[in-house]
């Protein structure tokens, strides 16, 4: 069958991140997702407003099954939230060490609003030894390091190697500019560049969904840099086919593309 990439990232109720985001990023670049449901959340395309976790045992019971009945060659976490759900996602990489963990450090809804609990930030960073590649925007790179990106990019870069990240893609959606610039760092060295014309408006569920496509090119075997530049490629093209619920907010990346 196709590769699979397990998936740990939160139910977002209108479709446009979490869970179906990654399910139709994985299934549009041939790979079949396996979710485990992190928690449930209270949103609409616009905004977050609440949401309650999934006990930890029952997040791990469901992990292992897959692990043992799938072809799982990537995992991929989104929204994680609390830190027993952090230590169900470590002690899964601790016994498949062999499967690479694309780690997208959700703190936060683009258009705001919270998904995690008190003392998260700090624990999330115990899982970025365990990390193929962790992928923050700007805003969580800032969180998780104390320094800014644009008053200091190498100090931010370092400090999250420092915290054993091996390779970063940091997503420059939230920097001003004509042209959106996402950097591939790899061992603290930066090793890719690629520049994007900015779209214009926000976008709900763009980061969950880049992740998702990363995480199914390494399901395919490719390297980490072919397996990120396939990945904005095509993350362009379905924002560039976005769906607007409003004429003012955010859109939903159009992720399957069929024709009616």
């Amino acid at each position: 069958m196709r590769p699979v990439v397990l998936c740990f990232s939160g139910l977002d109720p209108s479709g446009g991140a979490g869970l179906q985001a990654d399910i139709e990023s994985i299934a549009a670049l041939n790979a079949h997702a396996a979710v485990v449901c992190t928690a449930l959340t209270i949103q609409d395309s616009q905004q977050v407003y609440g949401f309650e976790t999934v006990n930890a045992d029952l997040l791990y019971q469901q992990a292992q099954k897959v692990l043992s009945d799938l072809p799982v060659k990537a995992i991929k976490c989104g929204m994680l939230g609390t830190k027993e759900t952090v230590d169900v996602v470590k002690s899964i990489c601790q016994q498949y060490p062999h499967i690479p963990l694309v780690l997208d450090p959700v703190l936060a809804a683009n258009s705001g609003g919270s998904l995690t609990l008190d003392g998260f930030i700090d624990y999330v960073k115990s899982l970025f030894a365990f990390a193929h590649v962790i992928t923050p925007n700007t805003l969580e790179a800032e969180r998780l390091t104390g320094f800014s990106v644009a008053d200091n990019e190498v100090q931010v870069i370092k400090k999250l190697h420092e915290l054993g990240a091996k390779s970063v893609l940091l997503k420059g959606g939230h920097e001003q500019g004509q042209m959106l610039r996402n950097r591939l760092y790899q061992h603290g060295q930066l090793v890719q560049t690629s520049q994007w014309p900015r779209l214009a408006g926000e976008f709900h569920g763009s980061g969950c969904s880049l992740a998702s496509a990363i995480a199914a090119g390494l399901a395919h075997g490719l390297p980490l840099a072919i397996a990120v530049t396939r990945a904005e490629v095509w993350l362009h093209h379905t924002l560039q086919q976005a769906d607007k619920p409003h004429a003012q907010g955010q859109s939903i990346p159009r992720r399957i593309q069929g024709v009616v």
